[in-house]
């Protein structure tokens, strides 16, 4: 029951992967809904910028899911996970402030 329960937390992970990824592979910031161009400074870094932070996410949301899959899933690790998306939520915000 554990797997069932990590499946939608491996998708996700895919689906950060995924975005990471296209957002890289297109080094501007078109593929982005809502995204004002005229007032950005560096579309370039910007789109770097938040593709790595796509991938953080996806790293920690596949480890999240390896541990809710192995049973693994305590207070701690759910309190963890939170704490380090969080985190990347908080610097990913911190970094970009320079490039708008």
């Amino acid at each position: 029951m554990d797997v069932v329960a990590a499946l939608p937390y491996a998708a996700l992970a895919v689906a950060l992967f995924a975005g990471g990824w296209v957002l890289y592979r297109a080094g501007s910031m078109t593929e982005v809904p809502l995204y004002d161009a005229e007032t950005a400074s560096d579309p370039a870094s910007l789109s770097v910028v938040l593709a790595a932070s796509l991938t953080a996410f996806g790293v920690v949301t596949l480890a999240f899911a390896g541990f809710h899959a192995a049973g693994r899933s305590s207070v701690v690790v759910v309190a963890g996970y939170g704490v380090v998306v969080l985190c990347i939520a908080l610097g990913t915000a911190w970094r970009t402030r320079a490039y708008e």
